[in-house]
């Protein structure tokens, strides 16, 4: 299950709620979902978008404030660690827009008890997995314990200790390329540009449709961003695949840069889309925020 946790565009063009609203024929009601349904809106979507003024009532004495400046504040940096569910995440992909951030978020994930994360800023101080370059990442992940004496059961805590817990967790600090997801470059200026809200809406869609050709920039941009929250998950690290029609099963078990197959999770997140499973998801969140109002 995927929890994305947006806003309104405060210092940006367009804020990700901004896009959502603007999809047609019939946008889902993103204001719908709070605290008190989204297990609800979970029961019927493996997706949830958690609108921010929804679950921080309080940001909305900040929010003209921010407007009005039109520049990135302390709110910028907050945002990315506040999701509403943080209790439940089990693996999180966050950007930032400058270098000197990526070991401050990495650790203040650790510390809020992270197993699995990975922090991104391509080379260009952007807070996405670059397209046309290098991108520096921090990541977290577990391994086993040693010293660990309890069961192997993973679902028995029972005998997990703070001295001795199942898993530890290490962090690793490597680069990232778009040829280690098995894609060529693309200039920024092919995946970035001041669109309307509407625009950006009606490219969504054509992702999720699988309208565009399978080498499209904005394809490839939005794939290994993609994959790598599915390598961060851990699902990749599977030597088996059963995704559903269309996966053969074929799993990629080349490794890249910190020990991630994001080969495997460029493939799974291919797949997501191709098989139609991704706007299947997209297509249950939009019903049932609308069955909510």
């Amino acid at each position: 299950m995927t929890a994305k946790h947006g806003n309104r565009a405060q210092t940006s063009f367009s804020g990700s709620a901004d896009v959502l609203n603007a999809i047609q024929p019939i946008p889902p009601n993103i204001s719908a979902v709070n605290a008190s349904n989204v297990a609800k809106v979970y029961e019927e979507t493996n997706y949830a978008f958690l609108f921010a003024p929804n679950f921080h009532p309080g940001m909305k004495y900040a929010n003209p404030v921010r407007r009005g400046l039109g520049l990135r504040t302390i709110f910028n940096l907050m945002g990315p660690l506040a999701n509403p569910v943080e209790w439940a995440i089990e693996a999180r992909l966050v950007g930032v827009a400058y270098q000197s951030l990526g070991p401050v978020f990495i650790d203040a994930l650790r510390q809020a008890g992270a197993k699995k994360a990975l922090v991104v800023c391509g080379e260009e101080d952007m807070d996405e997995i670059s397209c046309a370059g290098k991108t520096n990442c921090w990541r977290l992940s577990e391994y086993p314990n040693p010293a660990y004496k309890g069961s192997n059961d993973q679902d028995d805590d029972s005998s997990d200790d703070e001295e001795n817990p199942r898993t530890l967790v290490k962090l690793d600090i490597f680069q990232l390329h778009p040829s280690d997801f098995g894609l060529a470059t693309h200039p920024l200026s092919d995946v970035y540009g001041r669109k309307m809200p509407k625009d950006n809406a009606t490219k969504l869609m054509s992702i999720l449709r699988n309208e565009l050709p399978r080498d499209d920039p904005i394809l490839e941009f939005v794939l290994m961003n993609v994959a790598a929250l599915l390598v961060t998950s851990g699902i990749c690290d599977a030597d088996t695949s059963n995704m559903g029609p269309g996966d053969d099963g074929q799993v990629i078990t080349e490794r890249g840069p910190g020990g991630g197959r994001w080969k495997e999770g460029l493939r799974r997140a291919r797949w997501a889309i191709e098989s139609g499973s991704a706007l299947k998801c997209f297509e249950q969140f939009i019903e049932v925020t609308n069955k909510l109002a």
